[in-house]
């Protein structure tokens, strides 16, 4: 059973090494045997490291999970900018920053499809796992809202926000859909569809360069 402590925070390298090796164990545990199944002590030996130093740097197992799902949603954006390419500039093409977002959404959830799963059920279980997926889907939202304004003279939508908010949730269904189903033999069908009704919700037709 977990205990309360009084964690700290880490500023020297050998311990932010310990907390990043705590979580890399806590993370192959919760896909391995479930959160609720799961405790620190487990954790600290999986991390080949004593029961006292996992409460060194983490209150409790839930203290973890926060962090992991943090790191979850900043790696997320982190896989996501760099593909994005030159949207931020504005491309002039409507149908390429769609596909480049669906691509990097995708792809990503496919990297992580272990703790994914693993940490998907605790956002309807734990309330404020819930909260926390909430904001850290906002901060996703506002960067997909921050492309659509930097593209803003390709849109045929007023409501930027509530566009890049429905956009998010729509490629978040499929690819959950996608993931849970790992044999699903519609795939590329089913995301070239998605691509191509996002494309005509968001944009004129105006916006994609002739080829």
């Amino acid at each position: 059973m977990d205990k309360p402590g009084k964690a700290r925070k880490p500023v020297q390298k050998r311990g932010m090494e310990t907390r990043a090796k705590l979580m890399e164990a806590a993370k192959a545990l919760f896909v391995e045997k479930g959160y609720y199944k799961t405790n620190g002590n487990e954790i600290a030996a999986q991390a080949g490291l004593a029961t006292g130093t996992f409460y060194r740097y983490f209150n409790n197992k839930k203290d973890i999970l926060v962090q992991l799902v943090h790191q979850f949603y900043q790696q997320g954006l982190e896989h996501a900018l760099p593909i994005m390419g030159s949207v931020f500039s504005g491309s002039d093409d409507g149908r390429k920053i769609i596909h480049d977002l669906l691509q990097a959404h995708y792809v990503f959830h496919i990297e992580q499809k272990e703790m994914h799963k693993a940490a998907f059920p605790l956002m309807f279980l734990e309330e404020d796992i819930m909260e926390l997926s909430r904001q850290e889907d906002q901060k996703v939202i506002d960067v997909i809202a921050a492309i659509f304004t930097a593209n803003k003279h390709l849109l045929c939508v007023e409501d930027v926000q509530a566009a890049a908010e429905l956009t998010y949730r729509t490629c978040e269904a499929i690819t959950h859909c996608l993931l849970l189903q790992s044999e699903h033999s519609g795939k590329e069908s089913l995301m070239g569809e998605l691509e191509e009704m996002l494309f005509k919700y968001l944009f004129t037709e105006s916006s994609t360069p002739p080829s």
